[in-house]
């Protein structure tokens, strides 16, 4: 993609850090495959080749996050110049990363190229997707694993918060609930 730098500084001023209008000047733009809505898109650098990244409907992507769509093997292979060790002409070595519908990935996790990320998914913080993910997963770790279920997740949250006060409330709300229950 030419002028990358230039498309992402544009972005970030025009969004003013709100990721969730980042997301939809990307959209517009039609930088990635595809960015579906509503998206948020908290990254602040473009994937390398943003083209082959498919982003699906609903899906929070948080600060930090890497897509790596393609490796640079082949330019250690060129210069090895050893007939045991064979490299086409090409020799550039890149692949799509596909990501379905109702997905949060978390900050600084990295996505390798040739993955497919399910439909209502999280990936965890700092996770190293290197192979598909399944539909309802969460995953998490290096590389990242299954570690749990969506849906098992929501109803805990579910029962977790009741009570709970949300981002809106007075800061002396939350403060109380959290730190009068630490004492």
């Amino acid at each position: 993609m030419r002028h990358k730098t230039l498309i992402e500084l544009y972005v970030l001023l025009r969004s003013r850090g709100n990721a969730r209008k980042r997301a939809a000047i990307y959209r517009r733009l039609g930088v990635f495959h595809r960015m579906g809505t509503p998206c948020l898109y908290q990254p602040v650098r473009l994937p390398s080749e943003p083209n082959l990244v498919s982003i699906g409907d609903n899906v929070n992507i948080a600060a930090g996050v890497t897509f790596v769509t393609h490796d640079v093997i082949h330019s250690m292979l060129i210069y090895k110049n050893d007939p045991a060790y064979p490299v086409s002409d090409n020799g550039f070595y890149m692949g799509t990363i596909q990501i379905g519908d109702n997905v949060m990935i978390g900050q600084n996790a990295i996505l390798m190229y040739n993955t497919r990320i399910g439909s209502n998914v999280i990936v965890a913080a700092g996770s190293v997707v290197t192979k598909d993910v399944p539909d309802g997963a969460i995953v998490g770790g290096n590389p990242a694993r299954v570690i749990g279920s969506l849906q098992a997740l929501a109803r805990k949250r579910a029962t977790e918060t009741m009570g709970m006060p949300d981002d809106n409330a007075p800061l002396e709300t939350i403060n109380r609930y959290f730190w009068d229950r630490a004492e």
